[in-house]
């Protein structure tokens, strides 16, 4: 084939990726490669883990997880722009087939912010190390890790705005896999030791970023492009997104890293990051949905057929919700095998904490894949602010009261609270605010709430998934007419838009 016979080809595949159909067409086959790209993102993250705590222990693996916990909270002050590139690069690529001027405009606002944050490091690495117990040797492994992840994630959003998931989730896996690789190589050669272990996630980044940019240089203009318009537009978009990133930190696992590090030690955190990692990895799939809805969202927007949106927010996402929780629980079930066979009993106790864990996952859903896409839609980033203030507050006080009493359990109902109050907030924000019909989206999330409550008052797998059966049951039979709605759209979604 011939240069320019290539060229062709790929301008073709451009052009049908400018359309909705596209999402539609090819959303079976977008996701199932994202599925199982994850899946491989897990196995490495497991056996990274795995070979970490079982050399390191649960407390040196603890200090890994203290840097990358650091690094991340870092990105709070960097990455507030991230979702304005996916935003408004889908809606440049579907008019255009490039994502330049969008690509250009948050790297105008992202670069100065970085190096702006990382010269003041000497000022919050002290206030972060004394949060996270953190040595005096992990300050450059902090800066660089930081550093390797916000570019990263800078190209995974251009990614998103070019509508090339599956590219972004083979390069996903790719990190993981090299992360493994390093880590297994140290430990052949006697240097594994929790510091050398942190350069194995600095690494793999690093070759992903210029991997990834290769694979837009026909989507980027490497000559600098301003455009005004993008760029108020991104900045309108994500200017909310500054409180919410500072309140949201809150909400999120790394403030529970530092009330355990607190009240507990970190043997206790090391336990706790096992069964939030394996969460983690579960609510990567419907984060993963998310990421192909919302480029489907604004393509529906940009052609003027929002009214499939509505459709779908009310009928299609109560029943989706349902069979997440569904699968929310079988994974906790699992893990009380899977963790102790695969960890060690000395983590055993991770099993316990992700039947809780999990139940944020299914208040999480609904939120992923239906009203988050919906608020960068309509650039209501505003919304997220009290989103992230109510589970800010929960995650705060839960985590304040409970940790104490209840240990790590305590800790993962803070996590529960914290998703809960943000899908409550989103929910009747979303209902006033937009003429959607309020279906039993909230409704869906019950079964897995009062099975996971179950399981820990009884510890009887018998009981759990008897109740669990009955409460489905009688939800579906509550709802069958929306249940049939909801099969509809689910079915028939390109022939509702066609």
């Amino acid at each position: 084939m011939t240069d320019k016979e290539i060229s062709t080809e790929q301008d073709s595949n451009k052009n049908e990726r400018q359309s909705a159909n596209w999402d539609l067409s090819n959303a079976v086959r977008n996701y199932s490669t994202l599925v199982v790209t994850q899946i491989a993102v897990a196995f490495f993250s497991f056996a990274s883990v795995t070979l970490c705590s079982r050399t390191l222990g649960a407390e040196g693996y603890g200090g890994i997880i203290s840097v990358i916990a650091a690094s991340s909270i870092a990105q709070i002050f960097v990455s507030w722009t991230c979702v304005g590139l996916a935003r408004f690069g889908v809606e440049e690529f579907v008019g255009s087939g490039k994502i330049s001027k969008s690509f250009w405009a948050r790297t105008l606002i992202f670069l100065p912010n970085t190096l702006i944050f990382l010269a003041f490091s000497l000022l919050w690495f002290p206030l972060l190390a004394d949060w996270l117990k953190l040595p005096p040797e992990a300050f450059w492994l902090v800066l660089l890790h930081f550093a390797s992840m916000a570019v990263w994630l800078h190209v995974q959003h251009a990614f998103q705005g070019a509508k090339l998931p599956k590219l972004q989730g083979i390069l996903l896996a790719v990190e993981r896999l090299l992360i493994f690789l390093i880590l297994l190589g140290l430990l052949y050669f006697g240097e594994l030791t929790w510091l050398s272990a942190v350069w194995a996630y600095i690494l793999p980044p690093v070759l992903m970023t210029l991997i990834g940019l290769w694979k837009l240089r026909n989507l980027v203009s490497w000559k600098f492009e301003f455009d005004t318009e993008i760029f108020k537009k991104i900045m309108k978009f994500s200017v909310p997104l500054i409180p919410f990133s500072f309140i949201g930190y809150f909400s999120t696992n790394y403030l529970d890293a530092i009330f355990i590090s607190q009240f507990l030690n970190k043997t206790e955190l090391g336990i706790y990051s096992i069964a939030y990692q394996i969460n983690g990895i579960l609510m990567q799939f419907p984060t993963l949905a998310g990421s192909l809805i919302m480029p489907l969202f604004v393509t529906l927007q940009s052609t003027n057929q929002d009214s499939f949106v509505r459709k779908y927010v009310a009928d299609a996402l109560p029943v989706m919700t349902l069979v997440w929780g569904i699968g929310c629980v079988l994974v906790a079930a699992s893990g009380m095998i899977f963790i102790p066979l695969v960890f060690g009993e000395e983590v055993a106790e991770a099993s316990n904490v992700l039947w809780v864990l999990v139940v944020s996952s299914a208040f999480a859903f609904a939120s992923l894949v239906g009203y988050i896409p919906l608020i960068s839609k309509n650039s209501a980033t505003y919304i997220g602010i009290p989103m992230a203030i109510a589970a800010a507050l929960a995650n705060f006080f839960g985590n304040f009261f409970l940790i104490p009493k209840y240990g790590l359990i305590g800790c993962a109902w803070a996590t529960v609270l914290a998703t809960a109050a943000s899908f409550l907030t989103v929910l009747l924000i979303s209902h006033y605010k937009y003429p959607l019909k309020h279906r039993w989206t909230l409704q869906s999330t019950l079964p897995t709430l009062i099975a996971c409550s179950t399981f820990l008052w009884t510890k009887s797998l018998l009981i759990t998934f008897t109740v669990f059966s009955i409460v489905i049951i009688l939800l579906l039979i509550l709802h069958r007419k929306s249940l049939r709605d909801s099969i509809n759209v689910l079915l028939n979604a390109r022939k509702i838009l066609s």
